[in-house]
């Protein structure tokens, strides 16, 4: 049977140590190379050859992020997991961005790192039950964001004009006090009434109070 051939980058050497002693157990398992940086296990690739490589995101010099970049650029092949503390969407996303084949959180279980790893090496995704959650709720917070309708935006020109209109102003006042004609002043009325969906300047001047406009 072939083993999995794994690389290991992580900082902390007391995590490094464990993984070690972990993998090391694992019949299916070969560690090719454990570093304390993403810089020597980039600069190693070529010799060690690995099927996976298993990334802390953050770490002295060449950090996760840069490093998995760097994997998919110059070794498709390899498949990147990356083992963070990290549970935000915002690193999550980044990371499977960069390319990463699994996220796993550094609270995993021994168990469940090494399913990822074996699932990992078979060329599918592994993202850890907490991960996956993460990720699920930002894709329906950003389709629910999409399919709210857009918020109309005034310009400074039509919220100062709407001030004016509140101010109980005529078309002609607000063109002698804005160096405009009462033509223009009509069109950014009726521009405002189309935007907002109100058919009257009450309507108008009641959305502008409410989104305190003016």
């Amino acid at each position: 049977m072939d083993k999995i051939k794994i690389v290991v980058a992580d900082d902390h050497h007391i995590l490094l140590d464990g993984l070690r002693a972990l993998l090391q157990k694992q019949k299916d398992v070969e560690i090719a190379g454990l570093y304390d940086n993403g810089l020597d296990l980039y600069n190693a690739l070529n010799t060690t050859r690995p099927q996976v490589a298993l990334v802390d995101i953050s770490m002295p010099g060449l950090g996760g992020h840069e490093l998995t970049l760097k994997i998919k650029e110059t070794h498709p092949s390899i498949n990147v997991i990356a083992l963070s503390m990290y549970d935000d969407a915002g690193h999550i996303m980044d990371m499977i961005e960069a390319g990463v084949s699994g996220y796993l959180l550094k609270n995993v279980n021994d168990k469940e790192l090494l399913e990822a790893i074996r699932t990992v090496a078979n060329g599918k995704m592994y993202f850890s039950s907490e991960v996956s959650e993460k990720i699920t709720a930002l894709v329906v917070r950003r389709q629910q964001k999409q399919e709210q309708p857009e918020e109309p935006r005034l310009t400074e020109r039509e919220i100062e004009i709407l001030k004016l209109v509140a101010d109980e102003l005529s078309n002609a006042q607000i063109a002698e006090r804005l160096f405009i004609s009462e033509r223009t002043v009509e069109t950014h009325r009726k521009n405002m009434l189309r935007k907002t969906n109100n058919k009257s300047i009450v309507g108008l001047l009641k959305y502008a109070m409410e989104k305190h406009l003016i």
